[in-house]
């Protein structure tokens, strides 16, 4: 292995699904490609996205509260590169030059990508300062909708082609985006060889809701407040040995 710069280390963490994240603020609108967005919670269902405050979305999703990730097939590549590549702020046209459209979202005030194969419509939840050229956007998901090539399962990726984010060249000579497809599927069983662990997982979870359950009825309250009472107990518990 060798050492590189320790500002290399996202590129170490492509390729990675690359969506545009839009919003709408009064009647101005704005998008941009952030690759550093994902999931961070399954209950409540929260995304989190990461911009730049040179970024013109930056202020909208700031001033309007809401903002919509929005997924591409990879036949509009080049067309998500051109959006990144400059701020609206210097190119009021970037979007009618990549020949891409924003239209209402259909439950939050905002707008999403015409033709997406995947929107997810959100709340702006918070946003935090963590001290880099970037800040976090934790949003919550009001409404998800997607083509025909999803399944509860996830992407048919027969059919589905994601825009993957590769990494781009470095100077002398022009710079270049790279981004990539999807060339190879293959599944693999959940959990194949470790199905005893899988088991007591499983039991364990089981055991841990039935002893809420049973505390709940001791103390007479509901099952819910119990459990924010035990997480406060493990907070302090485990607090003194977190860093």
């Amino acid at each position: 292995m060798k050492e590189v710069n320790p500002e290399l280390a996202h590129y170490v963490m492509y390729p990675a699904t690359v969506p545009i994240i839009a919003a709408k603020s009064g009647n101005e609108l704005g998008a941009m490609p952030a690759v550093w967005t994902t999931a961070v919670s399954m209950s409540p269902p929260l995304v989190l996205t990461v911009l730049a405050p040179e970024r013109r979305t930056y202020r909208l999703v700031r001033e309007s509260g809401f903002f919509t990730v929005n997924y591409l097939d990879f036949s509009k590549v080049e067309s998500l590169a051109l959006v990144g590549d400059v701020s609206a702020r210097f190119a009021p046209d970037k979007l009618e030059k990549a020949g891409l459209r924003l239209v209402p979202a259909r439950k939050v005030p905002s707008v999403a990508v015409e033709d997406a194969a995947a929107v997810i419509e959100c709340s702006l939840k918070s946003v935090f300062d963590v001290g880099g050229d970037h800040d976090i956007f934790i949003g919550r998901v009001e409404a998800l909708y997607v083509a025909d090539d999803f399944t509860e399962g996830g992407w048919r990726l027969e059919t589905y082609k994601p825009i993957l984010y590769v990494g781009r060249t470095r100077r002398p000579g022009p710079i270049k985006r790279k981004f990539a497809t999807v060339g190879e599927v293959r599944e693999v069983e959940y959990g194949r060889g470790m199905e005893q662990a899988v088991e007591e997982r499983r039991r364990a979870y089981q055991l841990a809701e039935e002893a809420v359950r049973e505390l709940a009825a001791k103390m007479s309250r509901d099952p819910h407040d119990v459990a924010y009472i035990l997480l406060d107990v493990l907070k302090n518990l485990l607090g003194p040995s977190w860093r």
